[in-house]
């Protein structure tokens, strides 16, 4: 028999920094007990403790920039590719793995569909209608769709189109392909998680534009958390952390801007900050908060003068989720160097 530490059902979001190896959905604890942001984890590969955010950034910092958009944000998240098959005119329901007991569907994505048991030549070639991530044509005989309906399923539906050719009919069986973003059912996020995951499902809905002030928030509430962590691994608690952020770095009312933190609160700590036009950070600093950048659009959203918003495609927007990921790592890896050197 295999032992238990060999199975797998695949990698979670979380990676130990100690050990630095990813935590399987398998080994992570027993599904009744919550994760908490501000509760410790015990690494079952090494044992040690540490916050599930950090093992979060941890797994972040090591992959590339451009693989932020549509990683699961999610404290405890995963991914996971499957296949179901549904009957031309009909819908399926398609309930998770039972080996993902104590995940929920958050998001899917239609990834291809196919006749059974078709190949070479009879294949029909897929194509994703207006941009969606959930709907697509197969040839010109079907249109396929694919939607969470609850926590645990998903339903299939495949239709003949109206002017449908005679290569597939109302009956055949389609195989389809998908891919599905797992969140834990027992985890609490911190804020700027949910900004993120927020921020994505507005732009897979095309609502690009209520996308841009959610990838501020998540900039401005993940280096506060992150400075916020930095100080309760030294010592303070929750509140004492939060109260000395504010008292050094906010104005006289308490309000703590992304930039003080960015440059000021970082600079005191790590004897670095994410401004610094010549330090690794500083062009995705500059190219987030400029005037045509992120930080622009937001102001231009939630200020609106006399003139019309300009039009913003989804690859800016993109880009911007990315961006704003990345700068958030920024300040983990400034902070994470100098922990570790204490």
């Amino acid at each position: 028999m295999t032992p238990s530490s060999e199975l797998s059902a695949g990698n979670t979001n979380l990676t130990c920094p100690q050990c630095d190896d990813r935590i399987d959905t398998l080994h992570l604890q027993p599904s009744g007990e919550n994760i908490n942001p501000d509760a410790y984890l015990v690494c079952p590969y090494c044992g040690t403790w540490f916050f599930p955010e950090n093992g979060l950034l941890y797994t972040l910092h090591n992959l590339d920039g451009d693989a932020y958009f549509g990683f699961p944000f999610a404290l405890a998240g995963s991914k996971m590719r499957n296949l179901t098959t549904v009957t031309v005119g009909e819908t399926h329901s398609h309930i998770v793995n039972d080996l993902f007991s104590g995940d929920e569907f958050e998001t899917v994505q239609l990834l291809g569909a196919e006749r059974k048991d078709a190949s070479g030549d009879n294949r029909l070639p897929i194509e994703r209608l207006d941009d969606s991530y959930t709907r697509a044509s197969l040839g010109e005989s079907v249109l396929v769709a694919l939607h969470p309906i609850g926590p645990q399923e998903i339903v299939v539906t495949a239709n003949l189109q109206e002017k449908a050719d005679s290569v597939v009919e109302t009956g055949d069986e389609l195989e389809v392909v998908y891919d599905a973003k797992l969140s834990r059912a027992n985890a609490t996020n911190p804020a700027w998680v949910d900004l993120l995951r927020e921020a994505e499902q507005a732009i897979l809905r095309g609502n690009l534009i209520s996308a841009v002030p959610l990838l501020t928030s998540a900039v401005d509430g993940g280096l506060f958390r992150l400075i916020s962590l930095y100080y309760v691994l030294n010592g303070y608690d929750r509140d004492e952390a939060g109260d000395r952020i504010r008292d050094k770095f906010g104005d006289k009312y308490d309000n703590v801007y992304s930039t003080d933190l960015a440059k000021d609160a970082l600079n005191e700590i790590t004897g670095s900050s994410l401004t610094d036009a010549h330090g690794p950070y500083g062009e995705l600093w500059h190219e987030f908060h400029g005037e045509h950048g992120n930080r622009g659009f937001r102001n231009a959203v939630i200020h609106p003068g006399d003139e019309s918003l300009e039009e913003i495609d989804r690859e800016t927007v993109i880009e911007w989720f990315n961006i704003s990921v990345s700068l958030i790592i920024g300040g983990f890896e400034l902070l994470w160097e100098v922990e570790s050197d204490n």
